[in-house]
Formats: structure tokens, sequence, C-alpha cells
């Protein structure tokens, strides 16, 4: 780890001055710009390490080089004239921290990110430091500088409050409206303090920004242990600006009694109860006036009274913009839907490896791989990142989806594992994960218990269709749904439904290939599902077996004629989408049928058995032919 101090800043009313000046005036301003930056940097020792438009990301081995450069940076801004008579407002921001520097020497770490949390509730002109970087330079300064002690400040990730500086000296603005942090009176919220940093996510948090920018009700969904909840309330914090009427959060989690979702919203907003009048009514005339961004959070298990509630607001209340988070949408008009992925995994060097390359230098900056470093720091153990440690991490985080609540999970189990004894006992998941915070929802504190609640949450005949997917590898068509898991308890017809509404509840996910669509459990699923079956007894497991292994015979029946000839490409890259699940059903064939007297000694099924034994994972379809 080494002690570096880093610096952020940004042009504070960008798009407005975009605007104000068209594009031919901004381009030459931000040119402008970019060259006094990038020169009190090289004159300081300043290393530019991100330039993103018109904000700026660098890192000095000195705080007070540090200190000089953006006192140089300020003044040259004030100084300097632009058209029309516009002035470039640039807040920045300053904190000293550790951070570590990846094989690929990328540099990682929670500090890394701190500047920009604490330049964010900044205004133009304004250089805020953090208690960090001020008491290093606090004894340092250039004369006629000083550093005015703002108080503590709850920062826009929800942590908890840090005690922030400004810089003050001649040529700089000293008079600023108070701080955009979460404490200022100005920017009424109840948005809960959060124990841990907000990691990673930048894209989601810009492409959900810009949808609550845009649209009236947006609906996060995904997987339960995805962080709907944390990237909806980072998004709202980041969208707390001082105009309107605040930003609200209603928990829902606990409310059992669908009819008391108007009220529990109200109770978040101070909304009372209004004699004469129903809850719902009572609320609509409060908000009907009202300028204000309401997190719905966790309405998966009230989702017909949520839509109902979200419905007449969205109607009723046109100043009023909803967030909601919920493994499912709400099914209404008007409803944005934004799936939250998995955190960002690093892909593997090799296609027949599952793990990457450790000089990658995307690998160590990944959200999984970063979130699992400091969940693993807090916990009290420093994961060296270099070329041992970061195949592990990467294989970990793979295995484990990139769900946020399992790299959690997993990380406090480092405590007692090393990260290698972890990543082997990952098969072992729902009984390894189990060490959530106590004070957390009871369906939060282990991985089982997450993925438990939303099972229990469906209806019988999606519970039995979740159960038979876990027969498939890797991915599955419509068609091998309705072939393998039609019949039985679930008619043919009704899997199409069926499957579109455990995609619909986060439990499937549906992913575009060509002009159609496949399907795919993540492994976490699977392996729970896997379990339900084999609860249901050895002869449902085995039919579900039998199920697949038929339909993929038939697949390679179909297949084994074209597999020289004209044709052989289309055919070859049909087989290498079901690799896996031609492989499984090959295996389990062989263990049914060690003679050769069943399905595998069929020479449709062998021909296709040594194409898919000539390699031991999917390459493409060249591949087959050769």
């Amino acid at each position: 780890m080494e002690t570096l101090t880093f610096l952020f800043t940004d042009i504070e009313g960008s798009t407005a001055l975009l605007r104000r000046l068209g594009e031919g005036d901004y381009g030459r301003v931000l040119a402008d710009h970019q060259a006094l930056i990038r020169a009190a940097l090289a004159a300081h020792d300043g290393q530019e390490v991100d330039t993103q438009g018109d904000a700026f990301f660098a890192v000095f081995s000195s705080p007070t080089a540090c200190v000089a450069a953006v006192l140089e940076m300020q003044r040259a801004l004030e100084a300097r004239a632009r058209p029309g008579g516009e002035h470039v407002r640039v807040r920045m921001g300053v904190h000293t921290g550790e951070a570590a520097t990846s094989a690929a020497g990328a540099l990682v770490g929670l500090d890394v990110h701190r500047a920009a949390r604490v330049g964010a509730i900044a205004h133009g002109g304004q250089v805020l430091l953090s208690e960090t970087a001020a008491a290093l330079v606090r004894d340092s300064l250039p004369p006629g500088a000083a550093l005015r002690d703002l108080g503590a400040q709850r920062l826009k990730d929800l942590g908890r409050p840090v005690q922030v500086f400004q810089l003050d000296a001649a040529g700089l603005p000293a008079g600023f409206p108070p701080l955009r942090a979460l404490g200022n009176p100005a920017l009424p919220n109840n948005l809960p303090a959060q124990l841990s940093a907000f990691i990673g996510r930048d894209r989601e948090r810009s492409e959900v920004r810009a949808l609550v920018e845009s649209r009236r009700l947006v609906t996060l969904t995904g997987a339960g242990g995805s962080g709907k909840t944390r990237l909806a309330l980072q998004v709202a914090a980041e969208l707390l600006d001082g105009s309107g009427d605040g930003v609200w959060l209603a928990e829902l989690a606990a409310v059992a009694d669908p009819d008391a979702v108007p009220a529990a919203i109200g109770a978040a907003l101070g909304i009372g109860d209004q004699p004469g009048r129903a809850v719902l009514e009572g609320l609509l005339g409060a908000l009907a006036f009202q300028s204000v961004l309401i997190v719905l959070d966790n309405c998966e298990h009230l989702i017909g009274a949520c839509a109902k509630t979200a419905d007449a607001i969205v109607r009723h209340c046109p100043g009023v913009r909803l967030l909601v988070t919920s493994r499912e949408p709400l099914g209404i008009s008007g409803e944005s839907i934004y799936r939250v992925p998995s955190l960002s995994l690093p892909d593997p060097a090799d296609p027949d490896s599952a793990d990457p390359d450790p000089a990658d230098p995307a690998l160590a900056s990944c959200d999984a791989i970063a979130l699992l470093a400091e969940r693993a720091r807090e916990q009290g153990v420093d994961l060296a990142l270099d070329g041992e440690t970061l195949p592990l991490m990467a294989s970990v985080c793979r295995r484990l989806d990139g769900l946020p609540l399992a790299i959690e999970l997993a990380a406090a189990r480092l405590r007692s594992l090393s990260l290698a004894g972890l990543r082997d006992r990952l098969d072992q998941r729902f009984r390894l994960l189990t060490g959530g915070s106590r004070t957390a929802l009871a369906r939060q504190q282990t991985l089982r218990a997450t993925v438990d609640w939303s099972y229990s949450l469906l209806n019988p005949a999606e519970q039995a269709l979740l159960r038979l997917l876990s027969v498939f590898a890797e991915g599955f068509d419509l068609d091998a749904v309705e072939g393998v898991c039609g019949g039985g308890d679930i008619e043919a017809f009704d899997t199409a439904d069926l499957l579109g509404s455990l995609v619909d509840k986060s439990l499937v996910v549906a992913e575009p290939a060509g002009g159609a669509l496949r399907y795919r459990l993540l492994e976490t699923i699977r392996q729970f599902a896997a379990e339900r079956l084999a609860e249901a007894g050895e002869e449902a497991t085995a039919a579900a077996a039998a199920a697949h292994g038929r339909y993929f015979l038939a697949l390679a029946q179909a297949a084994a004629p074209h597999l020289s000839g004209p044709g052989q490409g289309r055919w070859f890259a049909r087989l290498d989408t079901d690799h896996a699940n031609l492989r499984r059903a090959i295996e389990h064939a062989a263990a049914q049928d060690p003679d050769g007297t069943g399905p595998r000694s069929k020479p449709a099924f062998a021909s296709v058995a040594a194409a898919v034994n000539s390699r031991s994972s999917p390459t493409p379809s060249s591949a087959w032919a050769a």
C-alpha cells in the first residue's frame, strides 16, 4: 500500500454552460480548461490518472504540492476571460489515503474514490479537504492560505460523517452557500447512513440517474442480493441537490399488510392520517403539490398494493418521482424497468480456462474484486492485489455470480479461511455463507435465506419449473424448456408464461442470442433449485435428468446427418450453443448405461458424443468440424 494525495475536479453546471455557449465556444472553453489543469499538474508533480469530460482525477506524492497546484488552478480560472463574460467555476476535492497498485499498475482502494465524494458536496470555485489531507498540510500552507473547519459532513456515499475543511487564500472566492452534504437542512431527506462504503457501479449509477431524471417511475429489479437497495439509495443521494422538496425513503420490507402500504409511505414522509379521509386519499392530497423523489424499497412481497399505490401517485401527483426496488416489476403503465446486473467480473484470459490474466489492467479495478477486497479489509484481512491473489479473487467472485451480498458474506468467512480454502468450498455455499449482520433482516443474513425468500414468493407451478431448470448446464432456450420440463405437473403450453414469470421475478436471466433469447440460472440459483429438486425425491431427480437426456438425444439425432457437407457450419454452431447440455446428457447417459446398450450406443448420439469429447470446453464452431 502507498500513501498518496488524490485530487478530483469538475466544472459546476457544465451542462448549463454548454447550452449558454453553444458547442463551438464550449469546446474551446473545455480545451483551454483542460490545458490549464494539466499545466498546473505538471508544475507540481501531479499525475493525471483519469479524465472524463470536464472532470479530472489526479494523484500527488506530496499533499503540500497538491495544495499549491489547486491554488494555481483556481487563481488561473478566476483570471481567465471567457466568451460572453462567462465564468468557469470548478469544484475541487482533496483527500490523502492509501492505495494499492495492481499488477497492471492500476490504483485501487476505497481512498481512491474519497476525493470525488468530498468534491461532490462543494460549490464551483470551492476547494475542500478531508481531515486526513488537512492534517498533513496545516503546518505547511503557502503564505496567506488557511484552512476553515466546516465541521463533520455526511458525504453522498451515505457513509459516516467526515470532517471537512475549506481552503481559503487570496484570489479565491470565500463565501459559499452551505455544502451539498446530506446533513444540510436545505437538502431535506431521510436517507440512512451506511456503515460500509459504496463500491463501484459507475455505469449503473449513471444509467439509473438518467432514467430517474427523465421518467417518473423507475423500478430496479434483480436477484436477491444483487444490490438494488444500495444502488437506489446512492442514486437518490446524488440526486439530492436542493431543488424541490427532498428525497425520501419508504422501507416496506417489514410491512406485512398490503393495506398498510400508503400509511408506510406517509409515515416516511411525515404525512399523518387525516380524519375523514382514506389513507391513500390523504397521501395523494399531501403530495399533489410537492416535488419529491420517493424510494419505495422492497416491494416484491406487496407487489399488488405497491402497484396500485404507485399508479395513483403517478397519476395524481405530477411533481412526484418514484424509484422502486423489487425482485419483479410493478407491471403498470409508465414504468421504466432497470435490471440491476451482477457486479462487473473479469473475463477469462483463455476461453478454456476459468482464470483471468493477472496482468489484465481491468482485473484489479473490476467492481466485484474491489468489493471483495474492501469488505475483506473491513474484516481485518488485507488481500494483496498481486499475480497470485487476483486470480483467486476473480474465481471466487465469478463463482458467486458477482452478487454483492454473496461476496460480502464470503469476505466475512476470510476471518477463518484462506482465499483458496474459500474458493474450494463454494460448492457448499449455502452452508458456508452464513455470516451476515445480526441487525439485518433475517432474509439478508445468509445466502440461503435470501434465495429462499424469493422462492417462497413463487406459486407452486413456478417453483416446480425452477426446480426442473436446474438440470440444464449453462444456457437453454424456450424449445428446450418445453421439451424437458413440459409434462407431469407442468403443461408444455404453460412453460412460456411460467418462464417469463421467473424472468420477471429475477430468478432466470434472459439474454439475446442472435434473433432469439437464451436463458440461464445464476449458479447460486441453480444450486438452490437443484437442492429443492433433490428434496422432491430420487424419482423426480431421475425423471428430470432422463427428460433432459431425451431432448438432447433428439437434438443429436437431428444434427448427425448434417455434420458433414454444405450445411455443417449451421449445425456445428447449433451444437456449440448447447455444448454444456450435450456433455451433461452424455455424462448422465454413461452413468445410467455403463455397458453401452442404451441411448449412448445409438449412432447419432455417439457421433455427437465424439465431437463433444474432442474438446474440454466450448470453442468456436470450427473446432467441431476439425
